[in-house]
Formats: structure tokens, C-alpha cells, sequence
């Protein structure tokens, strides 16, 4: 039942397709949320990193600790000493328990999403008291020492060894080489597909709209009995929890955590550029920015080989320089980014064109 293998100019495009899926569902998750918080909000969230790694670690290290405890695999005292060793026969029981492989899921993407929301619910405070600038740093600034704190402290992840964590998917490992991979690749698909249509909800919506009018003028907004200070706690704390549950998605996917995996730049940086590159306040835009960073990001890697030749530097850096000029090149040409925002419709299509038609009646 293994994967087939259509390899095409050395490149084998069953594992690029699932490679690619994983990669871009991924981005897609997390910048729909920094859209919430950003686009529809303006909250600028600099600290994107904290609350992702923050569901992922707690995720992965509890997960360990119950799946060791309810599946009967002794810890021997010391969990992060014999965390290998411990999770290897978690996993060895997972394959042959499916029931317990799903329960254990569930659990990781439960702790995610609640330390995700406690942490958005911490970093509301700050939120309320500060706008733009200051509180970009002041997020950077704590996202960076969780990090440290993560690196410092052991007992949670190993500190800089990191520890591997269960995996729930490894069940379909046994069923052949590769279907793991496109299961793990369908959950993350579902989960980017989910978050894309709460998103859109919330953007058609009597919400979305009040969300809209804070972001352009929060004076006005209160004006008219809008709490904004509410709304941005709800949207902190709701955003938050969605990436800590793909933080949690995607340690469980990769089968380990660790203080050095949650760097600033993947987690931080590019989803900003995806927003900004898609169109903020835009969904449809967050995606299709998804859509060109992926491309872009796992062409390069499959063409760096034959790229290096030809480039009179490390080719490891063509990546770093050249969204670096497409960010620079759509903020001077195009601010608004590849879709521009418009207002969301507060009716059907049905309906409006029902309007739309009895208007032209009338003007008859």
C-alpha cells in the first residue's frame, strides 16, 4: 500500500505534492489568524511565535507525560531522562490502539488551544493600554523570552535537546511507506480548511464589520457603544487559541519539540509577509499570499542545486533576498496587497440581487 513513486527531472512529485500540501495548509492556518488579529482588528501581533510554540510545547510535553501514564508505559521517574526510550513504547502501543491514538490527539490540540488562550488572554492587558508600535515590540519583545525560557527550563521540553513527543498519526505508518504522511497532510488540510471558513464567517458577519470600524477609527466606534477593548481581548484570546491548536497539529505531525524549532522568522516574519503580500482584511488575499510564498519557498529548495552555479553567493540566502524585494516592490506598488480589501456583503447574493434588481425597476 506503499506511495507510488513518478519521479520527474529528479524530483519525486507524490512526496513534493505531499510535502507541498503540508507546508502551505500550514502557512495558511496561521496567517488566517494573524489576519483576524491584523487585518480585520488591527492588533499588530509581532509575537505570533509565542502563542504557537506555547500550545505545541505544552501540547507535546503533556501529551507525553498522560499517553506514558494511561497506556501503562513506565516513566521510570524521570521523564525527561528517559523521554526516547518512553515515547518509543508510547508509540509502539498508538499502532495498534487507534482509539487511544485519536484520544491523545485530541488531548495535545485541547492543551494547545487552551494555552494558546490563556496566553492571548495574558497579552490582552498589554493590547488594551498600548497601540501599534509599542505594543509590536512589547509582543516581539515577550515571544522572544519565552524562547529563552524554553531553552533555560527543562523540564518542559528538554530545554535545548528538545524531546520527541507521541505520535498519533503512527498508526498509518504500518499500513505502508508514505500514507502517514498524506493522513497527517489531509488533518492539516482540514484544520486550514476549517479556520478559512470561521474566518469568513466572521468577516461577513455584524462582527466583522464592528471589527472593521475599530480598526479605522476605535474613537467613533466607542462613540456608538462599541467595547473595543472587549473586542480585541475576544479577538487576542480567540486567535491565540486557534494557533496554538496548529502549533499542537503540527509538533504531533513532525514528532517532536523543541526551543530552537519556534524561530522568529518562520513563525513571526512570514506570516506577516504573507498578509501583507495577499492583502490584509482579505482572506481570499491570505490564502492566495500562502499560495505564492509555498511555491516560491519549495521551488527554490527543490532548484537550489542547480540555482548555485549561478549565484555568486550561498544559494541559502536567494530566499531571504528575494521575498525581501517582492515585500518591498508590493508595499511601494501595490500596498494593498495582490487582493484588495472590499466590504464584505451583510446579505446573500440572492437577496442583494433581488435589490439590485427591483432598483433598476424603478429607475424604469
Amino acid at each position: 500500500m506503499s506511495l507510488p513513486q513518478v519521479i520527474f527531472f529528479g524530483v519525486d512529485l507524490v512526496r513534493f505534492t505531499i510535502d507541498f500540501v503540508n507546508f502551505f495548509a500550514l502557512y495558511v492556518a496561521i496567517s488566517l489568524t494573524l489576519n483576524i488579529e491584523f487585518g480585520y482588528t488591527g492588533i499588530p501581533n509581532f509575537g505570533k511565535v509565542l502563542y504557537i510554540a506555547g500550545g505545541a510545547t505544552f501540547a507535546g510535553s503533556i501529551a507525553g507525560r498522560v499517553a506514558a501514564y494511561i497506556l501503562g508505559v513506565q516513566i521510570k521517574g524521570d521523564f525527561i531522562t528517559y523521554v526516547p526510550q518512553i515515547i518509543n513504547d508510547v508509540n509502539s502501543e498508538l499502532a495498534s490502539n487507534w482509539i487511544a491514538a485519536i484520544s491523545i490527539l485530541v488531548l495535545g490540540l485541547v492543551v494547545g488551544g487552551a494555552i494558546g488562550a490563556v496566553f492571548g488572554y495574558i497579552s490582552s492587558f498589554p493590547a488594551i493600554r498600548l497601540r501599534e508600535d509599542y505594543l509590536g515590540m512589547l509582543l516581539l519583545a515577550v515571544a522572544q523570552f519565552y524562547q529563552i525560557f524554553l531553552r533555560g527550563f527543562g523540564p518542559l521540553v528538554g530545554g535545548t535537546q528538545g524531546i520527541p513527543v507521541p505520535d498519533p498519526f503512527f498508526y498509518f505508518s504500518t499500513l505502508g511507506l508514505g500514507v502517514r504522511d498524506v493522513v497527517g497532510a489531509a488533518v492539516l488540510a482540514t484544520a486550514a480548511l476549517l479556520i478559512y471558513f470561521y474566518s469568513e464567517r466572521v468577516a461577513r458577519s455584524p462582527l466583522g464589520r464592528t471589527l472593521r470600524a475599530i480598526r479605522d477609527n476605535e474613537d467613533a466606534a466607542r462613540a456608538l457603544g462599541k467595547n473595543d477593548v472587549a473586542f480585541r481581548r475576544s479577538v487576542l484570546i480567540v486567535a491565540s487559541a486557534l494557533s496554538g491548536i496548529i502549533g499542537a497539529l503540527y509538533t504531533f505531525y513532525i514528532g517532536a519539540v523543541g526551543a530552537d524549532t519556534w524561530q522568529r522568522y518562520a513563525w513571526t516574519f512570514w506570516p506577516w509577509l504573507i498578509v501583507i503580500i495577499g492583502g490584509a482584511g482579505n482572506n481570499v488575499g491570505t490564502v492566495l499570499g500562502a499560495l505564492v510564498f509555498a511555491s516560491m519557498t519549495k521551488g527554490l529548495q527543490q532548484s537550489q542545486y542547480f540555482l548555485q552555479p549561478y549565484v555568486p553567493f550561498d544559494v541559502n540566502w536567494l530566499q531571504y533576498l528575494l521575498f525581501a524585494g517582492i515585500l518591498i516592490l508590493v508595499l511601494l506598488l501595490r500596498p494593498e496587497g495582490i487582493v484588495k480589501e472590499k466590504p464584505s456583503p451583510t446579505l446573500p447574493k440572492s437577496v442583494l440581487k433581488g435589490i439590485e434588481t427591483l432598483k433598476r425597476k424603478e429607475k424604469v
